[in-house]
C-alpha cells in the first residue's frame, strides 16, 4: 500500500491512496504535486491558504497520481471541488509556480461561494 503526505494546516499525516481519493471528493481541496528532487521550489505558502484542505503528493513516491492527474511538470497545483478538477497551475521553465498566493486564495474563495 502506497502512502503519501496530507497537509492539513500545517500537520502532515500519512494516508493511503484510497483516502486521498476520498479527500479530494469532499469539498474544496488544493493538491500540491511535487518531487523530492524539486524541493527547493516547493510552494511554501500553501499552509496559509484558508477554507480548503491542502494535500501534498510526491510524484516520485506515488507515480500513479502523476499518471492519473496528468502531471507533466512539478510543482503543479490542482484545485478540486467535490472530486472534480476546477483549476490547475503549473510550474514555469524554472520549475517554479509564478502564481501569487492571493490569486489562488481568490479561486478557493470563489469555489466555496459557488455553493450559495
Amino acid at each position: 500500500m502506497k502512502l503519501f503526505k496530507l497537509l492539513l494546516l500545517p500537520l502532515f499525516v500519512l494516508i493511503s491512496t484510497n483516502v486521498f481519493s476520498q479527500k479530494i471528493g469532499d469539498g474544496v481541496v488544493l493538491a500540491h504535486f511535487n518531487a523530492e528532487w524539486n524541493s527547493a521550489n516547493e510552494v511554501v505558502w500553501l499552509g496559509d491558504i484558508e477554507e480548503c484542505n491542502v494535500v501534498k503528493i510526491d510524484i516520485m513516491k506515488n507515480p500513479k497520481f502523476q499518471t492519473k492527474h496528468k502531471i507533466v511538470v512539478v510543482p503543479t497545483l490542482i484545485l478540486f471541488k467535490d472530486g472534480e478538477e476546477v483549476k490547475r497551475w503549473q510550474a514555469n521553465i524554472e520549475f517554479k509556480i509564478i502564481e501569487e498566493k492571493k490569486y489562488i486564495q481568490e479561486e478557493v474563495d470563489e469555489q466555496n461561494l459557488s455553493d450559495f
